[in-house]
């Protein structure tokens, strides 16, 4: 029974102790009661000021900007400080580049799947005034009516790739210029007059316009590269250019499609359209000729042939008639 009574006062001191220990870390969180609080706020600013993206985050009230958060990461992208947006809420929009601001306002506007991040990519302007390139992935926190309460996201500075990718697109366009026009005369080279070609016949079949193909070849011009070397070979080829462009109108397709070998597809418009356009340019050869030497003087011989829509042509056809017209042509010429 003895035994029973001291294991029982032994219980109630144990309780007694437990109950004092208690009250005593009840009195220390009376004292401190955000300590648990101000450590997890300690370590999310440690987690933010460590993650290489800009945070930020936006509170709205009906429409209007209660209150802004953007991390330490936004002075390296845009030059401003936290406090620079806290004082001024709307900077984070002021510093969207003009021409790009309704873009990123009908983007977020039409933010309306909530926690559900999506991106866009648009220019800001650097505190410095320099243009940069950012991606802006953001997502939204709405209310019962659907309002947004709350944006979130981050900025990724992508200026250097946006600059690297066009640059690569003017090198892909120069050597996509480069691959369709002639490096001598400017105009289209073959492959540029044969894919440009395709593309005006099928034009030509959907308005119902007749078309003609021109096949112009410069007489004897390896006698003038052997009797006064290539460059007075080149002089006659970029003097028939600048004639052929003189002659035709702008919009036709005028092409070098080999080394003394021309074509110029265009829109018939009437039934001595072709007569009189070849007319035209013996004319503006006599003209130059005036101011040639006779052994510098340019000849031409040309054939031509037609598009008919009833036909099923392509350029390879009408090119391959229009150079066997000009090979009879040229027979005749020097069988006199």
């Amino acid at each position: 029974m003895n035994g029973h009574t001291r294991s029982k006062q032994s219980f109630e001191t144990e309780i007694s102790d437990l109950r004092n220990e208690i009250k005593e870390i009840r009195a220390r969180e009376k004292l401190n009661p955000a300590t648990d609080d101000i450590a997890e706020g300690e370590r999310c600013r440690t987690l933010v000021n460590d993650i290489p993206e800009y945070l930020y985050s936006i509170k709205f009230d009906n429409g209007k900007i209660l209150t802004t958060f953007h991390s330490p990461r936004c002075e390296e992208i845009t030059g401003y400080l936290p406090a620079d947006y806290v004082q001024n809420p709307y900077l984070w929009l002021e510093m969207v580049y003009e021409k790009d601001r309704e873009k990123v306002q009908d983007f977020i506007r039409g933010l309306k799947e909530p926690l559900h991040c999506k991106s866009i990519e648009h220019r800001i302007v650097h505190k410095n005034g320099s243009v940069r390139w950012v991606v802006n992935m953001t997502t939204v926190h709405l209310d019962n009516q659907g309002s947004i309460l709350r944006q979130s996201g981050f900025l990724i500075d992508v200026t250097e790739r946006r600059e690297e990718a066009e640059k690569n697109l003017l090198i892909s366009n120069e050597n996509r210029r480069n691959s369709l026009f002639d490096g001598l005369t400017g105009l289209y080279n073959r492959r540029g007059f044969w894919e440009l070609g395709e593309l005006q016949l099928r034009v030509a079949s959907r308005i119902n316009q007749p078309v003609l193909l021109f096949f112009v070849d410069v007489d004897k011009l390896k006698k003038t590269n052997d009797a006064f070397g290539h460059h007075a070979g080149d002089t006659l080829i970029m003097g028939l250019a600048e004639i052929l462009k003189q002659t035709f109108r702008e919009s036709d397709l005028i092409a070098r499609i080999g080394g003394d070998e021309f074509t110029v597809l265009t829109m018939e418009t009437g039934p001595d359209s072709s007569e009189q356009l070849i007319d035209r340019l013996r004319i503006n050869i006599e003209n130059k000729n005036r101011d040639s030497s006779d052994a510098l003087a340019l000849s031409v011989t040309v054939g031509g042939s037609r598009y008919n829509l009833r036909d099923s042509d392509t350029i390879t056809d009408m090119v391959d008639r229009a150079d066997k017209d000009m090979y009879i042509q040229k027979r005749n010429k020097y069988a006199l």
